[in-house]
């Protein structure tokens, strides 16, 4: 094994490679179409407010994992239950609100509500959150889509809504700190979804680098928009101090809906090494087939004069001698006192 100290000149750092995108769900899916809920989650207070989902049934297959989370706030606490000594209006649901609000939006009052592309504010949210490991950066703006499916709706492309975000036509707006964009009807292959008069139906707020989906609740409930019926019907009665159970039904609709493609997104910063192997060097091995007897003699005498080696691997090093990266070559490459190689290692991190 030899070693050689790079000089200045042979790295050269801060590449960036952005928009890297890779498939965001379990098993390097790009899309699922089965949602599944643990029961033991449900049978918990705090399956009334959110729900973690997965593409498989986590009560009878280990390898579960969650893909994403199903949140339901309201502003003023409405559709929860009060926990014991709790005053009145500090209800669960209003804690699932002014969390998001505290995280997502500017103005952090008890009467900030979520406004629309429309105009319109929202004292009812869904939450989708997206689990933090499956989309590594950001979420990939323009490339996801949710169906959301209902009996009662009559919506543009069947009795699905199709939901994106409206970053190919718009730049996103970037409040308390964080870009986000619009959800809007449309879907992947067709883009953002308008009528003849040009009229965009506004569904929500989308956050990439959270992998947050706030969808509209007052909408998706009951209300109707000028492109996609009559929303998705799905109830709701405001109780006071009991539970309505908003999260299941909006994970209902979901899995009635049947799609949910995602991709993730990162800035992949490269490192580029050169390593240069002169003719003096690395041109002998210490691989135990190159020698023999117990005084290390070449094994073969032709090499004496003109030894012979080939290169396979490529270890980095730091200054503790500790290995930090390996490169492999695709081959073996020949080296001698007649050859030099440069082998460019790229480290991406």
């Amino acid at each position: 094994m030899s070693f050689r100290t790079f000089d200045a000149d042979d790295i050269v750092e801060g590449n960036v490679v952005q928009n890297v995108t890779s498939t965001a769900f379990s098993n390097n899916s790009g899309s699922i179409t089965a949602f599944f809920t643990s029961s033991t989650q449900e049978d918990q207070t705090s399956g009334n407010y959110y729900l973690n989902t997965y593409t498989l049934d986590p009560s009878t297959d280990s390898t579960a994992e969650v893909q994403f989370s199903v949140a339901y706030g309201h502003f003023n606490g409405s559709g929860s239950a009060r926990q014991s000594g709790a005053s009145v209006g500090n209800s669960p649901t209003k804690a699932v609100y002014s969390q998001f609000r505290n995280l997502l939006l500017n103005e952090n009052t008890d009467s900030t509500t979520f406004v629309d592309g429309e105009g319109n504010g929202h004292g009812r949210m869904f939450f989708l959150t997206i689990n933090r490991s499956r989309f590594k950066q950001q979420v990939n703006p323009g490339n996801w889509e949710l169906r959301l499916g209902s009996n009662a709706g009559t919506f543009v492309n069947g009795n699905h809504l199709k939901l994106i975000d409206d970053s190919s036509v718009s730049n996103g707006n970037t409040v308390n700190g964080h870009l986000v964009y619009n959800i809007v009807s449309g879907s992947e292959s067709d883009g953002v979804f308008s009528d003849p008069s040009g009229n965009t139906d506004y569904w929500g707020l989308f956050y990439p680098e959270l992998g947050i989906l706030a969808l509209a609740g007052n909408k998706i409930v009951t209300s109707t928009g000028p492109n996609s019926g009559a929303g998705l019907q799905l109830g709701y009665s405001d109780n006071v101090n009991a539970t309505d159970g908003m999260n299941g039904r909006l994970f209902r609709a979901i899995k009635s809906g049947s799609y949910f493609s995602l991709r993730s997104e990162e800035d992949v910063t490269s490192t580029h090494y050169f390593v240069r192997a002169r003719n003096g060097e690395f041109n002998y091995s210490t691989n135990p087939t190159y020698q023999t007897g117990s005084n290390g003699a070449l094994r073969h005498t032709s090499f004496i004069q003109n030894p012979q080696s080939f290169v396979t691997t490529v270890g980095l090093y730091n200054d503790n001698n500790e290995l930090m990266a390996v490169a492999k070559l695709s081959k073996p490459l020949l080296k001698n006192f007649e050859r030099e190689a440069t082998i460019r290692v790229k480290l991406d991190y």
